[in-house]
């Protein structure tokens, strides 16, 4: 049942990082890479009670891809964040999230595979700041 109801939400929101890349606007298209993004966190859960660590290593790299394609798509945008904050702001406090959730499943896993996400919580804390940044300061 778990397994269904996952596919079923994966479908629902783009079976991969090409189907959200496919949407022609920009501001859906980044809000519909972190919807995505934080799929792939409940996928990586299940992963998890199955115990495929070479599973949860794809999701952390499809993850990090639905963020760099949020913080791109509204760069390219052209939208000055300072003046229009809306979707800069919205995302910022999605990945905030979305960076929570993921330091509580880096409990979840055992001790040995904990650096797995050293990297991705890094980078995701880079792109927030990168968010915040054109907000303050404008492009």
């Amino acid at each position: 049942m778990k397994k269904l109801l996952l596919a079923t939400l994966l479908t629902a929101f783009g079976a991969d990082l090409a189907a959200v890349k496919s949407e022609p606007n920009l501001e859906k298209r980044a809000e519909k890479a972190l919807v995505y993004a934080g799929e792939l966190i409940t996928a990586m859960r299940a992963e998890l009670d199955r115990g495929d660590l070479e599973k949860i290593k794809e999701h952390l790299r499809e993850f990090q891809g639905g963020i760099d394609l949020c913080v791109d798509s509204l760069d390219a945008t052209g939208k000055n964040a300072r003046r229009n904050p809306k979707h800069f702001k919205r995302a910022e406090m999605r990945m905030r999230e979305l960076n929570r959730r993921l330091q509580t499943f880096r409990f979840d896993l055992g001790v040995d595979d904990r650096p797995l996400l050293d990297d991705v919580t890094t980078h995701v804390g880079k792109r927030i700041d990168e968010l915040v940044n054109a907000t303050l300061r404008g492009k």
